[in-house]
């Protein structure tokens, strides 16, 4: 039927089911990718929601255990000695401007008997909690313990804490509880500001659910479960009860949880239908325009053969009559001649073609001779620019060094007048106590002109490390003893709180330098205590380590005044000082020190009052520490 078809219509039959067949499949294909996609984009931003909700949730949980390590570590709480009075008021205190535990605060000892509750509760008095995992787990822990109650009393919270005693046996716990139903500092996280139909499960690394106290388990629901307990984020979707079903869930920091959500798929996504209904609209109409055009082209195509077709055969029929061309076969041979002069065209386009050819071929040797001229100007630019770092590095270490030169030459010549008018006293003095005062006078300049010099030359040069592994207890053990001296005719206590009870803790880098660093803190807290114009009940430095994320923390903090926000500005910035005859150059160069061993030195208020330091130094492999 096709084959007897004249051509117009064989045009336009073939150009109507290729434009619906591209149609066809270009919509198909769109449906399905926009599926994908939405399902994609919201499954990433459910997951999201569900991370930010266990961040919160962690960040709020984390608030409560650092309160309760605040109360633990109160002087008053105390098992020791048979007195529950000073730690009843302290919890009084606690639980009347603290909304953190709503149920309240419990001290228990080492056999789980409850000493105190606040507020009193009849349920603790003579009861005992030896058996209780969370118990046994606060009495043998260093941290606090974070531990749902069991799955009879559902929606309970403990926040245990051990008190006294030594690390992993202590004499007794001091134990929050929080109930997430009534709860207002954890429980919003996952209660409130939450899609309309958000359902939600807080569960144990166990799998066991926290909260809420009813729950039904479906196979979307223990997978998601499974997935939050094993400390992992995702989404995936579940079809149960005849609909789609979106599950998310994410670990929840600073607590052995998971939290996982569900929400119905059609709920979340309510444009999706009309998106679709849209797209198939915009497809239809695609549709209807590819069967007209299909048409239209047909015409467009048939025209001038169907003009060259009459004008041949006018041309054959005058020609069998032996007729003269009719007047109007001038028109149809322009015509047809226009589609002759096709191979015309075609031999102006070669000529053409020869020729861009020839300017092309042209241009390629241009472009390689511009290449190869460019590597050159690269390669020259490139040692330029090598050579203006290298000048740039030497200006820069040679303005630093002038202006060290200028506060050496402007502390010197003060120092020489100091030291002239010493002289001038000698010389025109002979009684013995002038001469004794003005050699002390001349001693003491030259001490302070040469620990300046010191400090500026070690400034003034890169630090070199000789890096090796250093027990670093040991290097702070040293530098309180050099200081010991200078604390006592200060009366200023030195005080440690060693990691690890002062066990070993080595760690690669220059002991030296480090202890160098220590003794500058060392030295500027003891001055910062002595030099402040207030009288201070309390004269301590305290020096203590750590291990905190990889790294060893050194602390030096003080009960001096601590520095106001312009010495904060300035902290660790070269010749700023806040002494009467400081350089300014030692935190600078202890914060070079520290940096050049990969770590880091930061300034915190102490709780002593005054200043803290802390010292960060990376742990590494043995093998890394020639590398230091």
């Amino acid at each position: 039927m096709i084959a007897s078809m004249k051509l117009r219509p064989r045009i336009a039959l073939v150009s109507c089911v290729v434009a619906l067949f591209s149609v066809a499949v270009t919509g198909a294909l769109l449906i399905r990718q926009s599926r994908a996609y939405s399902a994609e984009q919201l499954s990433q931003r459910q997951v999201l929601l569900v991370q930010n909700r266990a961040f919160a949730l962690g960040d709020s949980v984390q608030l409560a255990t650092r309160e309760l390590v605040r109360l633990s570590q109160m002087a008053e709480v105390d098992l020791t000695d048979n007195d529950l009075r000073p730690e009843a008021t302290l919890l009084a205190h606690a639980h009347r401007n603290s909304t953190l535990f709503n149920i309240g605060l419990q001290i228990l000892d080492a056999g789980g008997r409850c000493l105190w509750s606040e507020p009193a509760s009849a349920e603790c008095a003579g009861r005992n909690y030896g058996g209780e995992p969370w118990l046994i787990a606060g009495r043998r822990a260093t941290e606090p313990v974070v531990m749902g109650e069991r799955p009879d009393r559902g929606t309970l919270v403990n926040l245990v804490v051990p008190i006294g005693g030594r690390r992993g046996a202590a004499d007794g716990v001091l134990r929050g509880i929080i109930d997430l139903r009534t709860d207002k500092i954890i429980s919003p996280a996952i209660t409130e500001g939450l899609p309309a139909g958000t359902e939600r499960a807080l569960v144990t690394e166990d799998g066991s659910i926290v909260f809420p106290a009813h729950f039904v388990r479906t196979d979307g629901w223990q997978r998601a479960i499974a997935a939050a307990a094993a400390k992992s984020a995702g989404a995936f979707i579940a079809r149960e009860q005849d609909e789609d079903w979106l599950y998310a869930y994410a670990p929840v920091s600073h607590a052995p949880w998971g939290l996982a959500f569900r929400w119905r798929y059609s709920s979340l996504d309510r444009s999706l239908e009309q998106q679709l209904r849209l797209l198939l609209e915009i497809l239809a109409a695609g549709g209807a325009l590819a069967v007209l055009l299909g048409f239209v082209s047909s015409r467009f195509l048939t025209r001038p053969l169907e003009s060259l077709v009459r004008a041949v055969r006018e041309l054959s029929a005058s020609r069998a009559r032996g007729e003269a061309m009719p007047a109007h076969a001038g028109e149809v041979a322009q015509r047809s001649d226009e589609l002759g002069e096709l191979a015309h065209a075609f031999d102006e386009l070669r000529g053409k073609l020869a020729e861009g050819d020839a300017l092309h071929h042209k241009d390629v040797e241009a472009i390689r001779d511009l290449a190869s001229s460019l590597e050159e100007r690269v390669r020259a630019r490139t040692a330029e620019l090598e050579a203006a770092q290298r000048s740039l590095l030497a200006q820069e270490r040679l303005a630093a060094m002038g202006q060290a030169a200028a506060v050496i030459s402007h502390e010197l010549k003060n120092s020489l007048g100091a030291l002239g008018m010493g002289v001038d006293l000698i010389s025109s003095q002979a009684a013995a106590s002038g001469l004794q005062r003005a050699h002390a006078q001349v001693r003491a300049e030259i001490a302070r002109l040469r620990t300046m010099t010191d400090e500026l030359l070690v400034f003034a040069r890169s630090p070199r490390l000789d890096a090796q592994p250093v027990d670093v207890q040991q290097t702070v053990r040293r530098a309180i003893s050099l200081c010991s001296e200078q604390a006592a005719g200060a009366q200023v206590a030195l005080t440690l709180d060693l990691a690890d009870g002062g066990t070993s803790l080595v760690v690669p880098c220059d002991e030296a330098r480090i202890q160098s660093v220590l003794v500058n803190l060392v030295q500027n807290a003891i001055e910062a205590i002595t030099w402040s114009a207030e009288a201070r009940p309390r004269r301590e430095v305290r020096i203590g380590t750590a291990r905190d994320n990889g790294a060893v923390a050194i602390r030096v903090e003080d009960s001096g005044p601590g520095l106001n926000d312009e010495a904060r500005a300035h902290l660790f910035e070269p010749f700023f000082t806040t002494k009467r005859n400081g350089t300014g150059l030692g935190l600078a160069t202890a914060q070079r020190f520290v940096a050049a061993h990969g770590g880091r030195i930061s300034f915190q208020r102490s709780e002593l009052g005054g200043a803290r330091f802390v010292i960060e130094l990376p742990l590494r492999e043995k093998r890394s520490v020639g590398a230091a």
